[in-house]
């Protein structure tokens, strides 16, 4: 070998030997971003030991937006010296996804469910009313029963509220009165109201009326027993109203589902034992409102709503009507439990105590079970909605 070629092979075997030798990455370590969908952990090539990483850059070389991703404790570090003496790090992060403004933090959610610890609910210190609503009777009805269910479903209905009241108690409820509402359509009427209705009554006006005032006269005076006061309000309802050839010919007041609580309110009253009874009721009007314990309820039948309950509620506030301002709506007619709210404002539909409509069942196949509505109401809102089923034993 001629000596040119052996210096020049030894010059570049010189070379090769002080190459640093190649770095193959520590199990775990290798360059890069591993990211979960939630949060993740980042991992930097090799850097001078005494350089601090730049997260912000090392964030965007691996296509992450540091407005939208940081860099979180704990931070670890790898270290590594080369031929040459000099110290290398590699550095690993826990990658997380900044919050937005208002973000839940699920961690302190998860910490606070955790330490919770059961504790006994007291009562308030303020006053609260039971609810009754006595809504489509209908008594006179012949189906499902006619007027013999109608009455037996009342009756129990009467040993019903009684219990639930004497539950609400025990549970702490501060009752202090108890506020029966005449929701409409106490009677079924005879004539003008549907084509078959002539032939389907098993009770005539007179037997109608005279049968609604027993049941309701019962009612309060066994409800006397246990509530403290007890405040009745009626409102008219279509069934009541006195019809010639299908329409109303009288005024709004001439209406049976008021005429029939007023008859209870002048037996009631002649009785002492009962001052704790009132009764309020509109001269001519189809609504009223009642005041709660700051609570403002508002009666109606329903048979005047156009497009919808709320859509005719909202209307009467705008046209400034007293059941306008109502916070809670109660209304009938269309004998089954509906519960709708709306901001501050909630709408109740009352079941009835009929025994159905088989127009109804054929038309739609649909029916509804039978029920009296009943909730507590206090200077908060509502609570406690129960419907009673009134089982016939």
């Amino acid at each position: 070998m001629s000596e040119p070629l052996e210096e020049f092979l030894k010059i570049q075997n010189d070379i090769e030997q002080t190459k640093r030798p190649a770095r193959t990455h520590a199990e775990g370590w290798e360059p890069g971003v591993a990211w979960d969908g939630r949060e993740g952990t980042i991992t930097t090539d090799a850097l001078p030991a005494e350089n601090a990483p730049d997260w912000t850059t090392i964030l965007r070389v691996w296509g992450l937006d540091p407005e939208r991703f940081t860099v979180v404790e704990p931070v670890l570090f790898n270290v590594w010296g080369d031929p040459l003496g000099r110290l290398n790090r590699q550095w690993k992060g826990k990658v997380i996804q900044k919050k937005a403004a208002g973000d839940a933090d699920i961690d302190a959610l998860i910490a606070e469910i955790k330490k919770h610890k059961a504790r006994p609910v007291t009562a308030t210190a303020t006053g609260s009313a039971m609810i009754v609503a006595i809504s489509d009777l209908q008594l006179g009805k012949g189906e499902g029963g006619g007027s013999a269910g109608i009455v037996a479903r009342f009756l129990a209905g009467i040993n019903e509220v009684e219990a639930r009241w004497r539950e609400l108690v025990k549970m702490g409820r501060p009752l202090d009165r108890m506020i029966v509402v005449g929701l409409g359509d106490v009677v079924e009427s005879c004539d003008g109201h549907y084509d078959m209705q002539a032939f389907s009554t098993d009770l005539d006006r007179r037997e109608q009326t005279t049968v609604a005032r027993r049941l309701i006269v019962k009612a309060l005076t066994s409800w006397a027993r246990i509530a403290p006061q007890i405040i009745v309000a009626a409102i008219p309802g279509n069934h009541g109203e006195n019809r010639r050839n299908g329409k109303a010919f009288t005024t709004f007041g001439d209406n049976d589902d008021v005429a029939i609580f007023e008859q209870v309110a002048e037996i009631i009253r002649a009785n002492e034992a009962y001052d704790h009874i009132a009764f309020t009721f509109p001269k001519n009007d189809l609504t009223m409102t009642l005041d709660a314990h700051g609570t403002i309820i508002g009666l109606a039948h329903g048979h005047q709503v156009k497009g919808g309950a709320e859509t005719w509620w909202a209307k009467q506030a705008l046209g400034l009507q007293p059941v306008g301002d109502a916070d809670l709506l109660l209304t009938g007619h269309f004998h089954h439990l509906v519960v709708r709210q709306s901001g501050a404002r909630t709408h109740i539909q009352a079941p009835s105590l009929d025994g159905g409509s088989q127009w109804f069942t054929e038309t739609s196949g649909a029916s509804a079970p039978a029920g009296m509505l009943t909730l507590t109401v206090g200077d908060g809102g509502w609570d406690d909605l129960r419907v009673l089923p009134c089982r016939i034993r």
